[in-house]
């Protein structure tokens, strides 16, 4: 193993002094290393400037290359460290986010409504395109029709509806689950739009990794944080 002289070992502390790193005489030598770092960079660089051949010496450009793919190296494993620490607070926050969902109402794509407190249920028709009439359908899980509600004419978008579990009559229907079904008219031609409802999150899946976080809401089933339309406190 090629030696340091004194000057040498003076000089290249000074240089890891002003670095902030620890000077070669601090380290035990003894222990193994799976890599190279800053000190051992320049223990090599210094020995290898100690030994050159003064007829045909290093090349600035060449030394200046050298220091440029150390410096690359060592920015791109900072970098690493760095993503690492902001990917663990990601995750921690993600966390805590999901678990303010749970017992949150939120507006999801589905067919199913849960109702409330008082017997209601509310939602949204997702138009694709302006219609010039839309009829909202209202069935027990048995098919029975109990309430249709004419949302006249809407531009394309979210087109919101409530309804209070009453029947003509004012009566309460008294069901703690309604189907819901909407069909558009545009141009003369009447389709199936689909439907969102407000349920409340049961459940916040913790995620794994790169995983998209998952929330069950009633009713509904498990759908995705990136399908939620809205909000109701």
């Amino acid at each position: 193993m090629t030696e340091i002289s004194a000057a040498s070992q003076q000089t290249l502390d000074s240089l890891l002094a002003k670095l902030g790193a620890k000077k070669l005489s601090d380290t035990n030598a003894k222990t193994p290393k799976s890599q190279l770092g800053q000190e051992d960079f320049l223990k090599l660089m210094t020995a290898q400037l100690s030994n050159q051949d003064p007829f045909a010496p290093q090349s600035n450009d060449q030394m200046i290359a050298q220091m440029a793919q150390f410096s690359t190296v060592s920015g791109i494993t900072q970098l690493n460290s760095t993503m690492t620490a902001i990917s663990s607070q990601i995750s921690e926050n993600r966390i805590a986010t999901a678990a303010n969902f749970v017992g949150k109402t939120v507006l999801v794509p589905g067919n199913v409504a849960l109702a409330d407190d008082t017997g209601a249920i509310s939602g949204a028709v997702d138009l694709p395109k302006d219609a010039t009439n839309l009829i909202l359908q209202i069935t027990k899980e048995t098919g029975e029709l109990v309430k249709s509600i004419n949302l006249g004419a809407n531009a394309a978008g979210l087109v919101g509806f409530s309804w209070d579990g009453r029947d003509e009559s004012g009566a309460s229907v008294g069901a703690s689950r309604y189907l819901v079904k909407a069909t558009m008219t545009s141009g003369g031609l009447q389709t199936q739009a689909e439907t969102d409802v407000y349920a409340p999150v049961t459940e916040a899946r913790v995620s794994r990794g790169g995983e998209e976080q998952l929330l069950t809401v009633g009713g509904v089933g498990q759908v995705r944080m990136s399908d939620i339309r809205a909000f109701k406190y």
